[in-house]
């Protein structure tokens, strides 16, 4: 056997993911918000491409019962959102632009106080934290303002007598007292539970809590609902962020002639080519710049494609949704059936990874409300005696269905209502039961009950 270097030629095929196939696959994975970013920072890079708000992009718009003829390649016809040029979503935007701060310096302004109480009062008020709360040491703030304890004691009785009521307290449990001393209707076995019990109460150990106070547990009960009353975040209302608000990808409608999916580009800028630029590479002439702007050029055109690219495969990933997912789009969550990023793929002839980025972050208006697309991908449960299946997520809508019409003093217990199920066709374990019923942030059968 002979050892050595030696050169041979070899023949192979591979994909080679070149930078236009890699923007691509950028563009089709971006959610309406980073697309957006996308575009205006492509705009800002690129001198020929011309970026407009004013008018939305055409959307793509198909009834169901095109859909098989679109997925093959068809023309779609085009329709834009609501058919408003005006619109716009910013618009509808709006920003609490008062603070939790703000709020509370107005009202210490028309108090009776000296100008170094307002001072004490302004860095209490400075040093809450999210929830409202104060957290500072007594001790450590008389000594930095150099006054005695009870003075910065009377200081923070005057930050809690505020608007809201609840601001200023050490904790939750401060909290929660604050409130019930100044509710009109004062529960005196509230006030005792919430200072000694409040684990208990969390936990719903109400027999504890009457035995120890020598009443019913109807009374302790009572005393529960009328606590459930307060507000444990009196100020949850002030934030200094802007709210968030989610830009559907897709609307699917309906209408006489079955569902009518359109493309949402109402948010999306315009892009264009300069056609000053277009008419100077077609001038014959020797340019030192024609190649400069012939290759901005065809990085525009790639550009383009990829964004036309992005909105079919976009409206083809949701029509084969629509399709398969008849049901929900006709009765809602509980029509909702099994159905994995392959099944679409093998449907469209589309790699699964092509899918996952098309449904990646993406949101769509139906109907029944907003959702996103990967809730339409789920696992599910063979019936009894069936080849069928059904939906973990109609098992969750089934759960919460049974468990807001149960007795209240005999509430369901995991294993009844795996026997409920398992009568109805469906084979579920008592630990799915458990599992499904603490993602709905439901609690255990003993912490429903009512006496």
């Amino acid at each position: 056997m002979q050892v050595g270097f030696e050169l041979y030629q070899k023949q192979t095929l591979k994909l080679s993911l070149t930078p236009e196939l890699q923007q691509s696959i950028n563009i089709l994975q971006y959610s309406t918000h980073e697309l957006i970013d996308f575009l205006n920072r492509q705009a800002y890079e690129n001198p020929v491409l011309e970026i407009s708000f004013k008018e939305p992009l055409a959307s793509l718009s198909i009834r169901t019962n095109k859909i098989n003829s679109q997925i093959r390649g068809s023309s779609s016809k085009s329709k834009s959102f609501n058919g408003d040029n005006d619109y716009n979503p910013i618009n509808n935007y709006s920003v609490n632009t008062e603070t939790l701060e703000s709020h509370l310096l107005e009202q210490l302004s028309l108090r009776s106080l000296n100008a170094f109480e307002k001072k004490i009062l302004r860095f209490l008020i400075g040093n809450l934290n999210d929830y409202g709360f104060l957290e500072l040491d007594v001790h450590w703030t008389a000594s930095h303002f150099s006054v005695p304890v009870e003075e910065i004691e009377n200081m923070i009785q005057i930050l809690q007598s505020l608007d809201p009521i609840g601001v200023g307290a050490k904790d939750l449990t401060d909290c929660l007292l604050i409130q019930l001393r100044e509710h009109e209707n004062h529960n005196e076995l509230a006030y005792k539970i919430v200072k000694k019990h409040l684990a208990d109460l969390a936990e719903k150990r109400y027999r504890k809590i009457a035995a120890l106070h020598q009443v019913t547990v109807q009374k302790v009960q009572e005393a529960s609902d009328f606590i459930r009353t307060l507000n444990p975040r009196p100020v949850s209302h002030f934030s200094d962020d802007m709210t968030h608000y989610i830009v559907p990808d897709v609307y699917v409608e309906k209408d006489k002639e079955g569902f009518l999916i359109t493309v949402n580009d109402s948010c999306t800028p315009k892009l264009s080519i300069n056609p000053y630029y277009k008419n100077r590479v077609a001038i014959n002439s020797v340019n030192p710049a024609k190649d400069y702007i012939k290759r901005h050029i065809n990085d525009a055109q790639l550009l383009l494609k990829g964004l036309e690219q992005r909105q079919m495969t976009l409206y083809k990933v949701t029509a084969s949704i629509v399709e398969e997912q008849h049901e929900f789009f006709m009765k809602g969550i509980t029509g909702l059936k099994p159905m994995t990023l392959k099944d679409i793929s093998e449907k469209l002839q589309l790699h699964e990874s092509t899918i996952s980025r098309a449904t990646s972050n993406k949101y769509i208006q139906t109907p029944h409300g907003l959702f996103k697309l990967r809730n339409f991908f789920t696992r599910g449960l063979h019936r009894v005696n069936s080849p069928a299946t059904e939906s973990t997520a109609t098992i969750k809508e089934k759960i919460k269905v049974l468990i807001a019409d149960e007795d209240k003093i005999k509430p369901f217990s995991d294993q009844k209502l795996c026997q409920i199920f398992e009568n109805e066709g469906t084979k579920i374990s008592r630990r799915t039961i458990a599992k499904y019923r603490e993602d709905l942030g439901i609690p255990g059968s003993s912490k429903r009950r009512r006496f």
